[in-house]
């Protein structure tokens, strides 16, 4: 009896694979073996083929272990000095930049019923989770996606958002990417993409003021902004991919490679330990959530390979 149970169980963990022969679907088979007759001769044993279904995938890819020991970029970084002695001098100092958490759509994604509740970096031990099913972000657009397969939906109308395991503090250069699908309510406002839940001061966002398009908080007295040519902000294209970049005190950023503008903002920590709302507030963004990464250094030769990688990466999903 328990041969037959995991046999029924194992069936219902894969899909087989089926083909078209003279307008009927036949199953697709694979030679797994040779065997012999009881007068000594050879037949061969054939197998069903089958693709193991995304919740074993899943499973399976929860138990790898995550990286943090991987330098992934390294940059040069150039310093002119001038002194009476030696007149104007520069020197090269290589950078390497190290992720601080990496959140892809494919990887560790655990979702019941369409209801996201878990989400694990791939780079440390970081994780975003929602206990609340009423705020909890659905999987797919219309909560029918598929783990490993589909961007994570956050709503508005519900106020889903999601929270760090340990806040993250970013300190000094650091560089972020975002790749999402904005859907106004009905029109692009209020865009919180991060935010800290003790802290109303302290958030990055989009549409959070007419004529603007970014603003990043670092807290009540600091605020860069950036313009935005229409009344409310109007990404380039929908889904696109927001890169971040601080620089010593300069802030830039790019949608799709392309740069928004560069700010004078403060060198003080910006900590977030939360997606989708800004501090308590309930406003929160209202989209889809493909790629979040942090890294602790400013990318300049590297940044074009990495939203290359982003952007394709996204672009293999399920637009369910």
């Amino acid at each position: 009896m328990s041969k037959i149970y995991k046999k029924q169980r194992e069936d219902s963990l894969s899909k087989y694979v089926y083909c078209t022969v003279d307008g009927a679907l036949v199953k697709v088979v694979y030679k797994s073996g040779q065997g012999y007759s009881d007068n000594g001769s050879t037949y061969s044993n054939y197998s069903d083929l089958k693709i193991t279904n995304s919740y074993r995938v899943g499973i399976q890819d929860s138990l790898k272990a995550t990286s943090k020991t991987q330098t992934v970029f390294t940059e040069e970084e150039e310093v002119t000095t001038t002194t009476p002695q030696s007149g104007t001098v520069t020197t090269k100092t290589t950078i390497n930049i190290n992720p601080v958490c990496i959140f892809n759509y494919n990887h560790k994604v655990y979702s019941s019923s369409g209801s996201v509740s878990k989400w694990i970096s791939s780079y440390d031990s970081f994780a975003f989770s929602q206990s609340t099913p009423a705020n909890m972000p659905i999987l797919g657009k219309y909560g029918k996606g598929v783990i490993g397969e589909s961007a994570i939906y956050f709503s508005l109308y519900n106020s889903s958002f999601m929270s760090l395991n340990s806040a993250i503090t970013l300190s000094g250069d650091f560089t972020m990417f975002f790749y999402v699908s904005i859907i106004g309510h009905p029109v692009n406002k209020y865009m919180r993409f991060l935010g800290k839940s003790d802290d109303n001061d302290m958030f990055f966002s989009a549409g959070d003021a007419s004529n603007k398009s970014y603003i990043m908080k670092f807290d009540s007295s600091n605020t860069v902004q950036f313009d935005s040519s229409t009344y409310y902000y109007t990404p380039s294209s929908n889904p696109l991919l927001i890169s971040v970049v601080r620089s010593k005190d300069q802030l830039t950023i790019r949608e799709n490679g392309v740069e928004v503008g560069t700010q004078t903002c403060p060198t003080t920590d910006f900590v977030f330990d939360q997606f989708g709302r800004t501090g308590n507030i309930d406003l929160s963004f209202n989209g889809g959530l493909w790629h979040f990464s942090a890294y602790d250094g400013a990318m300049s030769k590297s940044l074009t390979k990495v939203e290359g990688s982003i952007i394709k990466l996204a672009s293999q999903s399920k637009s369910i």
